[in-house]
């Protein structure tokens, strides 16, 4: 081939053959990479260059360092290898070591030069990296050689310290302090390394940074404050412990959930939008005691949730909205019979309605549609029995929400014909038309007053049967809405 007629130059020529030769280079890349230690050697003794690297910036210290190679990290370094270089995310070989945990690594590499203080793209230190995967002996290291402990990643403004009692590594974060680590500082969030400490139920870390001088006080606008983090994450024996020191029993996260409603996660966890179980997530059982302990400390039985979680329209219980429930509605929900009297007992009201107008009872006469279909596909509590708990403590058997409906329809929607019986005896009506048209009869003969909607709801004959006995007027469904027609009923 004439590369002139190409117009290809020599000094095109010279940029062609330098560039294969490079490509044929990243050989000691590859080795690196494979874990080749007899060809590393070669390589390196003919004289290939240990810094090249191809466009992801991966040199062979990097994959040394991935592999926890120490002979080949020594070999590279003896070489020449420039041990801060940085990939295209800006990880070095250092960060790498501390993902792995390797304490000979780091050591090896900070006293080849390493940067103790380097950081990601994202703000990410070597230290939080060590800080995050628990490496005591590491984080040492890097503190000894100069690493910032109060340095901070840019996305949501943490520090190691929160990294290290996020990770569960109260060792760690115990020599963060030591070094200087603030306890106070905050993340972007309003998150203290106590919080964080509360999160994952670290009582000794809890414990070493209260006596350190950590803010008891503090809360964020969204989180509460510390108390509310360890309720909310189920931490029962931290809790108390939380409260007993002084924390406040009332203060709500940005959704007016307070350490309260946190107490009957069973309930909650029906409108949160959270799935449960044996592999995934366990549902927390309630925590009575707890409960007990807030309500000694002054927490308020009548602490109304102001808005749903944004998850709200995955709960099974999504119908009925999440905003106003007290925690005594979340205990009809639960069937907490121990819970509701307690509750009772300390004041919280039978009648208060959560969104909608729906009262505990009607949330309760109707919980067996309440359930994670797939997760946990049962019941929580007994519905009957919660029911006659709730009207024993002052419930209305009437009390209508804002669509119409009683308890009466709620358990007539589901085929609750023993709740349907006792709510008849105490005075309960059997045959009210709610806004729509419907009466707990239609409900339970799965008509709906929409024809897009008709076959979609469940058919309980024998609730259908009950109510007519108990004085229930048989319906039909003519052009979408509900009249009154015994005769078109066939039996």
């Amino acid at each position: 081939m004439d590369f002139k007629i190409l117009g290809w130059g020599p000094a095109v020529l010279l940029s062609l053959t330098g560039l294969v030769a490079e490509v044929q280079d990243l050989r000691l890349v590859e080795a690196a990479k494979e874990g080749a230690r007899e060809t590393l050697h070669r390589l390196v003794e003919e004289g290939v260059d240990v810094n090249l690297a191809p466009v992801d910036g991966e040199t062979a210290l990097h994959w040394a360092a991935h592999r926890d190679d120490l002979e080949t990290a020594q070999l590279l370094i003896g070489a020449g290898a420039e041990v801060n270089a940085a990939n295209a995310y800006g990880v070095t070989s250092l960060s790498l070591a501390c993902t792995n945990r390797n304490a000979e690594m780091v050591e090896k590499l900070l006293q080849a030069g390493a940067d103790p203080n380097a950081t990601r793209w994202t703000g990410e230190t070597v230290l939080m990296t060590c800080a995050r995967t628990g490496s005591l002996t590491s984080v040492k290291s890097l503190l000894n050689q100069g690493a910032d402990p109060n340095a901070r990643e840019t996305r949501w403004e943490q520090t190691a310290l929160m990294w290290a009692l996020a990770g569960g590594h109260p060792t760690v974060a115990g020599a963060l302090m030591e070094h200087g680590a603030d306890i106070r500082a905050q993340s972007s969030q309003g998150f203290t390394a106590l919080m964080f400490a509360a999160q994952q139920g670290d009582g000794d870390s809890v414990r070493m940074l209260l006596a350190a001088g950590a803010d008891l006080k503090h809360s964020t606008p969204e989180h509460g404050n510390v108390l509310t983090v360890a309720s909310g994450s189920g931490h029962e024996a931290l809790a108390l412990f939380l409260l007993e020191k002084g924390a406040d029993p009332n203060s709500p996260n940005g959704r007016g959930v307070t350490p309260l409603h946190f107490a009957v996660p069973e309930g909650l966890s029906t409108f949160d939008g959270l799935k449960y179980d044996d592999f995934y997530r366990v549902l927390p059982p309630n925590m009575s005691e707890l409960a007990t302990a807030l309500l000694a400390h002054g927490a308020d039985p009548n602490a109304q949730i102001k808005r749903a979680n944004p998850l709200g329209p995955d709960a099974p219980a999504k119908e009925h909205g999440m905003a106003m429930q007290t925690p005594f509605f979340l205990a009809a929900l639960a069937g907490d019979i121990e819970i509701l009297r307690l509750l009772a007992a300390h004041g919280a009201d039978p009648q208060l309605a959560a969104d909608r107008g729906v009262t505990p009872l009607i949330a309760a006469a109707g919980a067996s549609r309440y359930r994670w279909a797939g997760t946990l596909d049962r019941t929580l509590g007994n519905a009957l029995e919660t029911v006659k708990v709730l009207v024993e403590l002052g419930a209305d058997v009437n009390q209508i929400s804002s669509q119409g409906q009683t308890a009466m329809h709620s358990a007539a929607f589901t085929g609750q014909d023993e709740i349907i019986q006792f709510l008849a005896d105490q005075g309960a009506e059997v045959d009210l038309v709610d806004s729509s048209g419907q009466t707990p009869w239609t409900m339970a003969q799965g008509l709906s007053p929409g024809v897009a909607t008709q076959g979609r709801y469940g058919i309980f004959q024998s609730t259908s049967e009950l109510l007519e006995k108990l004085g229930a007027t048989p319906r039909k469904v003519e052009r979408g809405l509900l009249r009154s027609d015994p005769v078109a009923i066939r039996r």
